[in-house]
């Protein structure tokens, strides 16, 4: 769980003596949604991401003003997608703009399967260096590295690093070899179970469907002990996820949902901005945020067994969370979405729990 340390400078001061990566650990991360559109459609993708969405994605104006909404919250602002890099222009014209009131986003995430040639890479990091950004995140593991040449990774790695520095790049320095065997990892099914056992991905979203095959059922009594996104078990409520101080994702999508946990919206952001949401609490009045900041998903399988719902079997506290939260969209729609994370429903990598 991210707390912001005691005494931690403001954001771009921390930034600028330590770097992107030690920032995220000590300040959290807030992020602009580009959009929900991605390159690829990864089984462990928390947001249900892919090529097949509809291309939606934030206008220049309202972009840079989500980023400086988010920057007022002193954490580290990224923009993520889906695969951020397929607006690339409309990327980097929000980094420019931004960047003229000093509140350029801090880094970029992305995917690497963009990075087909290095003159390519070269050309959009630097003209996003000198855009205002500071950093960037690469995905590294098994599910993105199966589905695309591995030396794009390498590519986006080595010149990110040479651009930016090691201590502004998120990801890992690995070999040709390594990244290989990752891959191969991930088109292996029996691989990749032993991976998912040993590293087991938050169950929601597509992995919430694809991927919850390959984890023992268990009680719901004992999903209470789960760890939480970023920290120590807090029994089954899930308030640090929805306290302004504790809580891990704050995004902004391409709709302006203002949103935790991949598809709990907590505002809208064309309404009332972040920092005055902050400030009074997330969910005021807001049923479900209330059940899981009160109860967690056990709040919502109350509520959800109200209108018959049947219990099914759940490997984890946040896939209860998802498999219930996917039965009460249609009653919570402005709560519960947006339609791109919670459809259409995949089905399992294995047919059934072992």
């Amino acid at each position: 769980m991210v707390e912001v340390l005691a005494g931690a400078a403001p954001v771009d001061e921390y930034v600028r003596r330590h770097g992107v990566v030690q920032a995220v650990h000590a300040k959290g991360v807030a992020s602009l949604l580009m959009t929900y559109r991605c390159t690829l459609a990864c089984a462990h993708c928390l947001f249900n991401c892919g090529p097949h969405h509809p291309r939606r994605f934030h206008r220049v104006d309202q972009g840079v003003r989500y980023v400086r909404m988010l920057r007022v919250t002193d954490r580290v602002v990224h923009i993520a997608g889906g695969e951020a890099m397929v607006e690339y222009d409309t990327v980097l014209a929000i980094c420019r703009k931004a960047s003229e009131t000093g509140a350029a986003p801090h880094f970029i995430e992305t995917n690497a399967t963009w990075c087909t040639n290095a003159a390519l890479v070269r050309h959009r990091l630097t003209e996003l260096k000198n855009a205002g950004v500071l950093g960037l995140y690469i995905s590294a593991d098994p599910f993105h590295l199966a589905l695309f040449p591995v030396d794009r990774y390498r590519r986006c790695y080595e010149m990110a690093v040479e651009l930016f520095g090691s201590e502004n790049v998120m990801a890992p320095e690995l070999t040709r070899e390594e990244l290989n065997e990752m891959g191969e990892i991930g088109r292996d099914l029996d691989r990749l179970a032993g991976f998912v056992r040993e590293s087991p991905p938050r169950m929601v979203g597509r992995a919430g469907d694809a991927l919850a095959g390959f984890l023992p059922s268990r009680p719901i009594e004992e999903l209470a002990n789960d760890q939480m996104w970023h920290g120590q078990p807090r029994g089954m409520s899930c308030a640090p996820e929805f306290d302004p101080k504790t809580m891990w994702e704050i995004h902004i999508d391409p709709y302006g949902n203002i949103q935790t946990c991949c598809g709990v919206v907590l505002g809208d952001a064309q309404r009332t901005a972040l920092s005055e949401l902050m400030a009074t609490g997330f969910g005021v009045g807001n049923p479900i945020v209330s059940a899981l900041r009160d109860e967690g998903p056990v709040g919502l399988l109350r509520m959800a067994e109200a209108l018959g719902y049947q219990r099914e079997k759940y490997v984890q506290k946040c896939h209860l969370c998802w498999q219930v939260r996917r039965f009460l969209r249609p009653h919570y729609p402005s709560v519960l979405g947006p339609h791109e994370i919670y459809g259409p429903r995949v089905g399992p990598l294995l047919a059934s729990n072992p």
